[in-house]
C-alpha cells in the first residue's frame, strides 16, 4: 500500500525588520516613550500614546527611504509593529491622523522645554562627557500659505507661542519660498543635540543664539566652553554672556579686526598650532571684555584665497581697461589736469595702477582741413598717454591676509586653554552641530521641506528631526565607543574591518535581516556575525536575538 502524504497548513508571515529594531533600542535605552508620556498625559480612549506615536515618527524618519514623513501609515507596511512598538500596534493604527494629534499633543507640551528633559534622559542613559557647546541655526523652508504667530505674542517663557513661517535668508537657496529656522546645541561628543528651539522665518541669529543659550542655562549643564560663529560677536552679546566661557570667531567687518587680518607680521611671531595652521595671540578689550584674540592662518585656505585672488585680478583687469579707455578717450585744458585726472583713476582701482606715459597735443581750428599759414588755434587740448599694469603693492597688501581668520575667547588662560585648543574647539562647529544639518537636510531623511497645515505642527515636527537626530548622532557614538572598548571591529563598505563605522552604514548592512512568524514563533533572518556583535553592543537582543 503507498504511503499517505499529509498537506501541513502552516502560516508563515515575513516582515522587514532591517535596521529598525537598532533605532528602537535607542529610543527605549534613553526613556523617550515614558518622558513625553509624562510631559503629555494620557488620553482617553487612544491605543497608541504620543511617546509611543512619537517612537513610530523616528523610526520612520531613519528608516531612510523616500516615504517622506507626513506619508506615515505607508512607511508602517510590512513593518514589524508589535515586535517594535507593542502588542496590538498595527499599521493601521500609526496613520497620518495619528501623527497630527501626536505634533499637536507635542506642540501644548512645549517643544524645546520638551527636547531637553529627552536629552537630559540620554545624558543619563549614555553618559557622554561635553567639553564644549556648539550653537548654530539653519533654515527650512515650506510649501503653501500660512498664517503665522502675532509679533510679540509670548508665553510667561517669553518665547513666542507661534513661530512666524515667512521670507528670510535662505541657506535652501530658496528665497521665493517661506521659511522657518531651526536652532541647535550640540555637544562637541558626537555631535549629539542637547537642544532644540524652533524660530521665526527671518531670525536674527545676532539676537536669538545668546538669548537661547541664557535661558537655558541650567538645563544644559553646561560644558567647559560655548562655541558660536562671528554673527553672535557684538558688544551686547559679549555682555549677555557674562559668566560664560566662549570661543568665537571675530566678524571681519570690526576695524580692528580688519587691521589685524591685513597687518604685515614677522615671521617669527607666528607659533604653530594644529598641522596646516599657524597664529598668533593679541589681548583685546572689545566690548569692554578682556579676551585672547587668535589670529590664525591656514595653508590650505590661504591657496584656494590665492586661486580666488587670481580670478578677482583677472576680473578687476577689465573693468580697469575700462576706465583708462574713458581717461584716454577725453581731452584735458593742460598737461596737469590729465595728471591729475589719472592718480585719481588709479587710486581708486583696487588690484591695478595706471602708468603715465605723457600727454599729446591736439590744437582745435575754426574750420575743417588745412589750416591757413599764420592761422592761430582757437585751442589746445591734451590726450593721455597711459598703460595699464598690475599694482603689486595693492596685491601684496591682499595677499597679506590670505587664509587667515580671527578667533577670541574670554578664557584668558593660557594653560587652561591653549591657543591650540581655541583653534580645535572652534574647528569641531563643522562636525557636530553643522554635520547635524547636512544630516537633516539630506534627501534621504526627507525633511528638507514641510507640507504641514499648521505653524504649530511645523514646530512639532522639528521637534521630531531634532530628536532623529539625537538618536542617530547617540547611536553612533556609542557603538563606536564600545567598538573600540571590546576590540571588536565591523565590516566597512571593502569589507575591511573598522572601528569607526557610520551609523548609515551599519543600517545598510542590516538592509537584508527579516522577521518571520511561523507557528506562533518569531524568528531572524539573515542575522551574520557582524550583525549580532552591532546587536550586543548597542543592547538590541530583544528586538534580533529571539531564540
Amino acid at each position: 500500500m503507498p504511503p499517505v502524504h499529509r498537506l501541513l497548513h502552516i502560516t508563515l508571515d515575513t516582515t522587514d525588520l532591517g535596521h529598525l529594531g537598532l533605532v528602537a533600542s535607542i529610543v527605549d535605552q534613553i526613556g523617550l516613550v515614558q518622558t513625553v508620556d509624562r510631559f503629555v498625559g494620557p488620553r482617553p480612549g487612544e491605543k497608541v500614546s504620543t511617546g509611543m506615536a512619537l517612537k513610530a515618527a523616528i523610526l520612520n524618519a531613519l528608516g531612510f527611504v523616500t516615504s517622506p514623513l507626513y506619508l506615515f501609515g505607508h512607511f508602517f507596511q510590512g513593518k514589524p509593529t508589535e515586535l517594535l512598538l507593542g502588542p496590538g500596534i498595527t499599521p493601521e493604527l500609526l496613520n497620518d491622523d495619528r501623527m497630527g494629534r501626536m505634533l499637536d499633543s507635542l506642540y501644548a507640551a512645549g517643544v524645546t522645554e520638551l527636547f531637553v528633559e529627552v536629552a537630559k534622559s540620554a545624558r543619563r542613559a549614555f553618559p557622554f562627557p561635553v567639553r564644549a557647546l556648539h550653537v548654530d541655526s539653519t533654515s527650512f523652508h515650506v510649501h503653501g500659505a500660512y498664517r503665522s504667530g502675532e509679533e510679540g505674542q509670548t508665553d510667561t517663557g517669553d518665547e513666542p507661542l507661534v513661530i512666524r513661517l515667512t521670507h528670510g535668508y535662505s541657506r535652501d537657496h530658496r528665497p521665493d519660498l517661506k521659511q522657518w529656522v531651526m536652532n541647535l546645541i550640540c555637544a562637541d561628543t558626537g555631535g549629539i543635540p542637547l537642544l532644540f528651539a524652533p524660530g521665526d522665518g527671518n531670525q536674527s541669529d545676532q539676537e536669538a543664539l545668546v538669548s537661547l543659550l541664557a535661558r537655558y542655562r541650567q538645563g544644559l549643564e553646561l560644558g567647559e566652553v560655548v562655541v558660536l560663529d562671528g554673527a553672535s560677536y557684538s558688544q551686547e552679546n559679549l555682555g549677555a554672556l557674562q559668566g560664560f566661557s566662549w570661543v568665537m570667531r571675530v566678524p571681519a567687518t570690526l576695524k580692528e579686526a580688519r587691521a589685524l587680518l591685513r597687518k604685515e607680521l614677522p615671521q617669527e611671531a607666528w607659533r604653530p598650532l594644529l598641522p596646516g595652521y599657524r597664529g598668533l595671540e593679541v589681548e583685546s578689550e572689545y566690548g569692554g571684555v578682556r579676551q585672547r584674540w587668535l589670529l590664525v592662518e591656514s595653508q590650505e585656505r590661504a591657496r584656494m584665497e590665492e586661486a580666488s585672488l587670481q580670478q578677482r585680478i583677472a576680473r578687476a583687469e577689465g573693468e580697469a581697461r575700462k576706465v583708462l579707455g574713458q581717461l584716454t578717450a577725453r581731452t584735458f585744458a593742460c598737461e596737469a589736469d590729465a595728471r591729475r585726472a589719472l592718480s585719481e583713476a588709479s587710486g581708486r582701482l583696487p588690484l591695478h595702477r595706471l602708468v603715465y606715459l605723457g600727454v599729446q597735443e591736439e590744437r582745435q581750428w575754426e574750420r575743417v582741413g588745412r589750416p591757413r599759414k599764420g592761422e592761430r588755434p582757437l585751442a589746445v587740448v591734451y590726450r593721455l598717454r597711459a598703460r595699464l599694469e598690475v599694482d603689486e603693492v595693492k596685491v601684496e597688501r591682499a595677499r597679506r591676509g590670505l587664509g587667515r581668520f580671527l578667533l577670541a575667547t574670554n578664557v584668558l588662560d593660557r594653560e587652561g586653554l591653549p591657543p591650540q585648543e581655541v583653534l580645535r574647539r572652534y574647528k569641531d562647529q563643522a562636525r557636530t552641530v553643522e554635520r547635524g544639518f547636512r544630516f537633516l537636510k539630506d534627501p534621504l531623511f526627507f525633511a528638507e521641506s514641510t507640507f504641514l497645515k499648521r505653524p504649530e505642527r511645523v514646530m512639532a515636527l522639528g521637534m521630531v528631526m531634532a530628536l532623529a537626530l539625537l538618536v542617530y548622532a547617540l547611536g553612533e557614538w556609542a557603538l563606536r565607543r564600545r567598538l573600540w572598548e571590546t576590540g571588536s571591529s565591523l565590516p566597512d563598505q571593502k569589507g575591511r574591518p573598522t572601528a569607526k563605522p557610520t551609523l548609515r552604514w551599519v543600517f545598510q548592512l542590516f538592509m537584508w535581516v527579516r522577521l518571520v512568524e511561523l507557528g506562533g514563533r518569531w524568528f531572524v533572518l539573515n542575522l551574520a556575525p557582524h550583525h549580532e556583535t552591532a546587536v550586543r553592543l548597542l543592547g538590541a537582543g530583544r528586538y534580533y536575538l529571539l531564540e
